[in-house]
This record gives structure tokens, sequence and C-alpha cells, in this order.
């Protein structure tokens, strides 16, 4: 199970770096769960059972800063539409996104040969470092 957590979609956004932490008492005594910015791979199913339900929880999954993917869904790409060919004609906020969610560095580098936003480019260019470096 793959979590993935967006902290800069959260009402107010917050730092792009944050983290969410859950504490269990158990017969063991006090686990902590850290949940980081970004994709947190082989997430416990047995955790996600115990923390689904509380309201912080729902409210991030809501507001689409908390998802929940399966392995099967990062291990084949998706086809990339026409229209996301090229993110000229995309708003700001839209093109961030699809950066964001893309694992594709080819079609990163297509979006960037054809862009000319600075804040977009910067995207881009931090995306595929990410993925590059292992931390995407």
């Amino acid at each position: 199970m793959i979590l993935v957590y967006r902290p800069e979609l959260e009402n107010p956004p917050m730092d792009k770096e944050c983290s969410i932490s859950f504490s269990f008492v158990g017969v063991n005594g006090r686990d902590n769960v850290q949940v980081k910015s970004g994709v947190n791979r082989d997430f416990s199913s047995e955790i996600w059972e115990k923390i689904k339900g509380y309201d912080v929880v729902s409210n991030l999954m809501k507001l689409g800063a908390l998802r929940v993917e399966t392995e099967e869904a990062t291990t084949t790409s998706a086809p990339v539409s026409e229209a996301a060919d090229s993110l000229f004609a995309m708003p700001v906020s839209q093109a961030m996104g699809l950066i964001e969610d893309s694992f594709d560095i080819d079609q990163l580098n297509k979006w960037d040969a054809g862009e000319s936003r600075i804040r977009v480019k910067n995207a881009i260019a931090k995306r595929i470092t990410a993925i590059t470096e292992g931390n995407g």
C-alpha cells in the first residue's frame, strides 16, 4: 500500500516538508507512525485500518492532501492524453498538479521544452531531480 501526503493542499496550506504523526498505546508500549510529505511506500495496511477513521485523515482525504494508491498503480504508466502534451494552455495550478503527479522524465522534459513560465519550469526541474535522486 502506498500513502501519498501533499501538505501544500491542506487548508490552510502547510509547508511541503511537513509530516503527520499518529501515536498508539498498545501491549508493547507506545508506537509512533509518521507519514512524511510525498510518497510513503510499503505503508502498513494494519496501521491504515487504525487511522483511516480519524477526523484529520478524513479531512485530508477530502482535500486531496492524502490519498491511498496500490503498488500496481505506480508500476504501470497511464497513457498521457494528447491534451497533456503541452502545459502551455493550462492554468499554473493545474500544470503544477500534473507535474507533481508525473513519474515520466521524458514527458517532463517535453513539457519543459515548450514552457516559458518560470514557476512551472522550476517545478519541472525539481520533479526531475526528485525522481532521479529517488525522492519521488
